[in-house]
């Protein structure tokens, strides 16, 4: 809490670090990350499902987003949680509530593909790891929530080995878990932007 503490009241964030800082360089080369994952997924085939169930990803950002990271796609919503106060929400808290996954905790049948709708206003994942409590690939969240920009990750691929993050949707895109990735056993998945969100899918 300290090292959290003293990243926002030192002025270090907003004045020199993620406004206009590598946040939004890493943002700006997200595209190459998801094309590279969107090439590793259209190898896996995809089973199909009659009935696929559904997890949701929301946020709550706002155009002051935009602003703040000197890039007008960042958010493509209206109204939302102002920057500054996102950026507090993870200094005091270590995450911000209103970005999550809808089924934190889901059961799904042997042998069904799994769709994730992103309802936000900006990009997520639905990345599948070996555990929780690991970083993501932005470096000053990273610095935020875990006090260094480069912490642990534990990204795997489909056949469980590490791997860079996978399935990225757009803002009112959507990504398929393909069934043949669903195993039987309990998977975990996370945001790779956003590591707070944190969803684990039980296949039997």
């Amino acid at each position: 809490m300290g090292r959290r503490k003293q990243l926002v009241t030192g002025g270090e964030l907003l004045a020199s670090g993620m406004r206009g800082g590598f946040l939004l360089r890493y943002l700006r080369t997200k595209g190459g990350i998801a094309a590279v994952a969107a090439a590793v997924i259209l190898t896996v085939p995809l089973a199909a499902s009659a009935n696929p169930s559904k997890v949701l990803m929301f946020d709550n950002c706002s155009p002051s987003f935009n602003e703040a990271l000197g890039d007008p796609n960042i958010c493509n919503r209206q109204g939302g949680t102002p920057f500054g106060v996102f950026i507090q929400q993870l200094v005091q808290n270590g995450r911000a509530g209103a970005w999550h996954f809808s089924s934190p905790n889901l059961k799904l049948p042997a042998g069904d593909s799994l769709t994730v709708e992103n309802r936000g206003g900006e990009t997520h994942s639905f990345s599948p790891v070996s555990q929780f409590g690991g970083g993501g690939v932005v470096p000053d969240i990273n610095a935020i929530l875990f006090g260094t920009p480069t912490p642990p990750t534990f990204f795997i691929d489909a056949a469980g080995n590490p791997g860079p993050p996978l399935f990225f949707a757009d803002a009112g895109g959507e990504t398929t878990i393909p069934a043949s990735s669903l195993t039987p056993g309990t998977h975990l998945f996370i945001c790779a932007i956003h590591p707070w969100m944190e969803g684990t899918v039980v296949v039997r």
